[in-house]
């Protein structure tokens, strides 16, 4: 499974500046609307005013007078090169900016600014228009007054400009603003994402055998959980580390004995000198290795179940039908032994687990029962329901197990004192990880008449 590797600190810078970018973007289109609208309301009105201006003062007394060309209204010649914005003693340059015209209804025109073109402005209908005239966009407010009309007007580029000046004049601090933000953004991600460097160095600098816990001076909240898991794996591994040094000294100095009796048996065999000490001798060595391949196999079967190797694939299955497969199929070892078992199951069960593993889970509770139960006794096989768990108990009629000695009968490779011999101390240990992989419970107590021994295993039942 590929891993797709990516920067958290870019992904968070950039998707903050697309984030600012966009948000500028909606300023700035707003901020320009809004300049745009008191432009136009402010340049209206005083268009208004201007021709209402004019009206009063040149219209009337034009209304009548006989001129052969228009009246031109010359602006100072200065005003043709000025660049500045800034206002001067002789005008400002926005005055070739702005028009006006008086016509006459007969379309005669009267006078008109320097600044203004031979054509009409608007067409002479009363109130606001915008047209294009002389090569621009012109703003005009159109007033009549008898058989006289009054063209103010102003050139469209002017509001343009105002309204592009104020968008600009927010935009630039904040877009200043904006990368200055970004940069603490930024220097703060990094100062932040330090302990997860840090952590990342103190990972690398590790001998692979060190599993001691990870800390950092400083730990910040969000990366807190990382590293505390990172802790509990950690444990984890070294418990398992453990868990197979031990496993391994035990194994070892289990089989040492067995293999050594075995190869005593051998060399007993071969300088037998009758054929009957020789027959003995190879049937004990054949015992002993019957016993080292029990032992060989237990030791696998734990080994397995405790370090994940078996594959559980669990199944919904019948309590009572692998109760009685596998009574019926360690009958004949416990008739051997002059031992009798019974099974007790009314109620059938139906738990999720896996066959092969409860099977064997069963065996080593009904073989640790003849072990050390009485050498005629009742096998007591019983299965039954109690809260939402199947509840399968084995007992003996054997001697009852001291109270102190019962928690450590689930140590691999512990064994009571005085214990017949044969066994190896991991029936039971090999008992306790299939149920807990089954998540269930195995407890061990007397029976009720305070003679012999109960094993009782809870597993959940299968839901339906």
């Amino acid at each position: 499974m590929s891993t797709h590797l990516y920067s958290a600190r870019r992904r968070l810078v950039a998707a903050t500046l697309i984030c600012m970018l966009l948000i500028f973007l909606g300023i700035g289109i707003g901020a320009r609307g809004v300049a745009r609208h008191e432009s136009d309301e402010l340049f209206s009105a005083r268009l208004a005013t201007s021709a209402r201006v004019l009206e009063a003062l040149v219209a009337r007394q034009l209304e009548h007078a006989t001129v052969s060309q228009p009246i031109i209204i010359a602006l100072p010649h200065e005003l043709e090169s000025i660049t500045s914005d800034e206002p001067e003693v002789f005008g400002h340059r926005y005055e070739t900016k702005i028009a006006f015209q008086v016509w006459r209804n007969d379309g005669v025109l009267l006078a008109k600014s320097a600044s203004a073109p031979s054509q009409a402005l608007a067409p002479l209908s009363a109130g606001y228009s915008e047209n294009h005239a002389d090569g621009a966009d012109w703003q005009v407010f159109a007033l009549r007054s008898g058989a006289v009309w009054v063209l103010a007007a102003e050139k469209d580029e002017v509001r343009q400009e105002m309204s592009d000046d104020i968008g600009k004049t927010i935009l630039v601090p904040l877009a200043i603003g904006g990368v200055l933000m970004l940069a603490a953004v930024n220097f703060l991600i990094l100062h932040n994402l330090r302990p997860l460097s840090e952590l990342a160095a103190r990972i690398a600098a590790r001998e692979p055998e060190s599993l001691e816990p990870l800390a950092l001076p400083e730990t910040p909240l969000e990366m807190a959980p990382i590293v505390t898991e990172l802790n509990h794996l950690l444990d984890r591994i070294r418990a398992a580390f453990e868990r197979e040094q031990r496993f391994l000294n035990a194994a070892a100095h289990e089989i040492r004995t067995p293999i050594a009796a075995l190869q005593l048996h051998l060399e007993n065999a071969m300088r037998a000198a009758t054929p009957e000490q020789r027959e003995a001798s190879l049937e004990q060595a054949m015992a002993g290795a019957r016993r080292t391949s029990k032992l060989a196999e237990q030791l696998l079967t734990l080994s397995r179940i405790a370090a994940g190797g078996d594959q559980v694939q669990l199944q919904s299955l019948s309590m009572r039908a692998l109760c009685c497969d596998v009574i019926g199929s360690m009958e004949p070892l416990l008739d051997k032994r002059g031992q009798g078992v019974g099974l007790d199951a009314e109620q059938d069960c139906q738990v999720w687990g896996e066959p092969t593993q409860l099977r064997r889970l069963l065996q080593n509770l009904v073989d640790n029962a003849s072990q050390h139960g009485a050498p005629h006794g009742e096998i007591q096989v019983r299965l039954s329901r109690w809260d939402q768990c199947a509840v399968l108990e084995v007992a003996n009629d054997g001697a009852p197990i001291p109270e102190q000695e019962i928690d450590k009968l689930f140590t691999p490779y512990y064994r009571l004192p005085g214990a017949v011999p044969g066994g190896h101390g991991l029936g039971l240990a090999i008992v306790q990880e299939i149920v807990d992989l089954h998540h269930g419970k195995v407890e061990i107590s007397r029976k009720p008449d305070g003679q012999g021994t109960v094993v009782r295993v809870r597993l959940p039942l299968a839901r339906t």
